[in-house]
């Protein structure tokens, strides 16, 4: 995910990507961030897989890496976290961990949809404006 940020980003002659992070969306990235319940290594030591004891160092870690990037302005970085957690948010949906009329994150869906609902026209747009770049192999390559 962080080099195709970052090609992205290197892309984005209009720093699109910049301005929602730091313009639009300060705040629900910072709660994100700061969320133990969409960082998946808590969730694996919650349903005891091996190798997930160390959440709590682990989600330190990480926010010390995104309070690192959040100080220099280090969009790549820290969308890159922000849809790690927005992906385990789509996992407690798509499992059933958060079902409709939930009260289960119900902030942090409403930030997730502000954020992707700006973030994928974006990068469809980065993508566009710049048709004749590489963007790199394709993963599912069609034989």
């Amino acid at each position: 995910m962080g080099e195709f940020l970052q090609r992205l980003s290197r892309l984005d002659e209009q720093n699109r990507l910049y301005e929602l992070a730091w313009r639009r969306y300060p705040t629900a990235i910072r709660l994100l961030l700061n969320n133990r319940y969409v960082f998946q290594p808590y969730w694996d030591h919650q349903n005891g897989l091996a190798g997930s004891d160390d959440w709590e160092e682990r989600f330190a870690a990480v926010r010390l890496a995104a309070n690192a990037a959040l100080a220099h302005h280090d969009t790549c970085t820290v969308l890159s976290i922000v849809i790690q957690r927005l992906y385990t948010l789509r996992n407690q949906l798509i499992h059933g961990g958060a079902t409709w009329g939930s009260s289960v994150n119900r902030e942090q869906l409403q930030d997730a949809n502000g954020i992707m609902g700006d973030v994928v026209p974006v990068i469809i747009e980065i993508l566009l404006d710049n048709a004749g770049e590489h963007r790199g192999d394709a993963c599912y390559p069609v034989r």
